[in-house]
């Protein structure tokens, strides 16, 4: 018996302390294969299919490693908060009991996160509210002050609006460290100290990449790194190594200056003489009225969309009117903060300054199309009728940057999903992410998906790719169809808004009964705990539901896939990456597009199947999955299932299940 049996085989530490402990030899395996990249200073990606329990898998050599010699910290990396509380609130407190040594793991987040005690005092002391809301939020909040001791806007049970939370919590710009009087209370820093003493940091992908690409500014330094959910990382680095420019975003900005709806802003308490108050008034309100023109004239040219992406390709596109009058008002502070005679209100506006001259630097950028590996673009988009537009860029390739910021430097670098293969080959994403030498290792489910998952792919389905009105047409119809067997318990994902928002207008007149869910009309949170509170519930939602959401056992018994998620080839920054893939002699259908899609669509086919008494339908209404050369792609990507063509089967297969296997 080696040391991970011991941990988690049969008769192991893990089975004396957990009740009904299933040994799962799939498990051994990743813990084995951990072991070793730990012990070689290799790396290691590892797909481990739903019920391995991949987190222990993890979790026990890594433990194992940190306490056996001092100094050696690991930080797990996750893309949803659920895996984040499951690691700091379930697994590792029970692993905690049968390790040789004292594990010591702390949470991190972002220092937004936590309350400033100086920020508070000053707003609460000087009542700065500007409704009578946000003065019982504020009141709430200091009794809440007297009970916390995190200081994390997480623990608070009480509504604080944004607005609010963000004048009351941490700006690392305006945080004066050592020298602010409330530093030896301070929740930010007790947490900072805290986590240098940590064995095991639980971080999200966007902040751990945060604090790489500030050279390590952000986290205390950890020798080894595990991606969990690691078929995100991509995306998630270029969106953290990504810039923006919006006119919400540089309203908030100025309103933060100045506003005369705010007893807040920055002129309202500077302390200055009015004159030179009026001065930064009157910059701040040309710079609001020069930015309304510049995105209005960008909107006009452009037109309003419900979804609109234009690509910059070269510079002088649009003429940048806005950042000489970002660069006043920053002027502006720069003078006004040597005359107030205060220290503290001096940071301030300096502050505000260089959030000014960053504005300004990227813009400029943007528009002259200056950085080189990225992709520059126009964002319009129109929400609950308001018309928000931004300026974009973002890297084209982020494999060179991981490889030098990450894989090199943190030895050994795990990553670990479910979905990480296409076809059984980890080609795709060992391109995409640029982890190249790593030891490769597939493990299936433990799960018996050929007994307990009908995978209906309907034949006469019409072709989307032909005449898409027609498609969606059959597509609701064989929904319709679908939800008369289930009755419910079921999840239907789209590629799109347009055809969800169809949908949703001709089931919930076919169906009164049952629970309609339809994402945009309440927060994701809200959906999926009313889903999981009703069994009569259906479910439709687009990208952000095909992944990352559990419904476990018989609320949940079918998901339907109405079309194959493929990206659309005309957004700026697929458009990018496919030219680039070009220039390497690569064709960016099969290289990148359909694996793409295959990995998306393995992640909503796993919505089903979360526990091993699990069963029911996986409906794909696409026919190109079994029509075209590339459906095989997405098949080979998939466990072994009961294959079905007609809804006739459908039923008396599904009625088979629901006999043999609920309870």
């Amino acid at each position: 018996m080696n040391e991970m049996e011991k941990y988690l085989g049969p008769g192991s530490k893990v089975a004396e302390i957990v009740e009904h402990y299933e040994h799962r030899s799939e498990q051994i395996q990743m813990a084995d294969a951990v072991s070793k990249a730990i012990e070689e200073e290799k790396n290691l990606l590892i797909e481990a299919g739903t019920g391995i329990g991949k987190s222990f898998a993890y979790l026990v050599p890594f433990m194992l490693w940190a306490s056996a010699e001092k100094e050696r910290r690991v930080a797990i990396s996750t893309y949803t908060k659920t895996l984040q509380e499951q690691l700091i609130k379930k697994d590792i407190p029970l692993l905690q009991k049968i390790m040789p040594g004292k594990i010591n793991a702390r949470l991190c987040v972002g220092s937004s996160n936590y309350i400033c005690l100086l920020r508070f005092t000053k707003t609460f002391s000087g009542r700065l509210t500007d409704t009578k809301t946000e003065t019982k939020q504020l009141e709430k909040t200091a009794r809440w002050l007297d009970e916390t001791k995190t200081g994390l806007k997480m623990e608070v049970d009480f509504n604080v609006s944004s607005e609010l939370w963000t004048d009351i919590s941490r700006d690392s710009s305006l945080c004066r460290d050592r020298s602010c009087p409330f530093y030896g209370k301070c929740y930010f820093y007790k947490s900072r100290r805290e986590l240098s003493k940590a064995d095991i940091l639980i971080v999200n992908h966007h902040l751990f990449l945060t604090d790489v690409a500030s050279g390590g500014h952000v986290l205390p330094a950890s020798k080894a790194v595990i991606f969990d959910e690691a078929h995100n990382l991509e995306n998630i680095a270029s969106d953290t190594l990504g810039l923006s420019v919006s006119l919400m975003g540089l309203k908030q900005l100025l309103g933060k200056i100045h506003s005369s709806r705010s007893s807040r802003c920055l002129t309202a308490r500077s302390g200055l003489d009015n004159r030179e108050k009026r001065k930064i008034i009157q910059q701040v309100q040309k710079t609001l009225h020069q930015a309304s023109l510049f995105f209005s004239s960008v909107i006009d040219e452009l037109g309003a969309d419900s979804l609109l992406n234009y690509r910059i390709h070269s510079p002088g596109i649009f003429e940048n009117t806005l950042s000489p009058h970002l660069l006043k008002l920053a002027e502006r502070l720069d003078l006004s903060a040597g005359m107030t005679g205060d220290d503290e209100a001096a940071n301030e506006f300096r502050s505000y300054s260089s959030k000014l001259k960053m504005t300004a630097k990227t813009l400029k950028n943007i528009l002259l199309t200056e950085l080189e590996n990225y992709v520059f673009y126009v964002s319009i988009r129109i929400k609950k009728g308001k018309v928000y537009c931004s300026f974009n860029a973002t890297p084209v390739e982020v494999s060179s940057l991981l490889q030098e910021l990450v894989f090199e430097p943190y030895t050994p670098t795990v990553m670990t999903s479910a979905t990480l293969t296409v076809g059984e080959s980890f080609e795709f994403i060992k391109s995409r992410t640029g982890m190249k030498n790593a030891t490769q290792v597939r493990l299936e489910s433990p799960f018996d998906y050929s007994e307990r998952v009908l995978f209906y792919v309907p034949d006469l389905m019409p072709d989307p790719s032909l005449d898409m009105k027609i498609f969606e047409r059959e597509a609701i119809e064989q929904t319709t169809s679908i939800l008369e067997m289930t009755s419910g318990r079921t999840f239907v994902l789209f590629t799109s808004y347009g055809m969800l928002d169809l949908a949703a207008e001709h089931l919930l007149d076919r169906f009164p009964d049952l629970n309609f869910l339809v994402q945009g009309r309440m927060p994701r949170y809200k959906l999926l705990d009313s889903f999981k509170k009703n069994e009569s519930s259906v479910l439709l939602g687009t990208s952000t539901f095909w992944q990352g959401v559990d419904a476990p056992g018989r609320i949940l018994e079918c998901v339907i896939i109405t079309k194959l998620p493929f990206a659309v080839p005309d957004n700026p920054v697929i458009e990018a990456r496919m030219e680039l893939l070009r220039k390497k002699g690569l064709n960016p259908f099969w290289d990148y597009q359909t694996p793409s899609a295959a990995l998306l669509f393995k992640q909503g086919f796993g919505r089903l199947i979360r526990h091993r008494n699990d069963f029911g339908i996986v409906a794909v209404l696409d026919p190109r999955i079994r029509d075209r050369k590339y459906g095989r792609v997405f098949i080979s990507s998939l466990p072994e299932c009961v294959y079905v063509r007609e809804l006739d089967e459908l039923r008396a297969e599904y009625e088979n299940l629901c006999r043999k296997y609920a309870p």
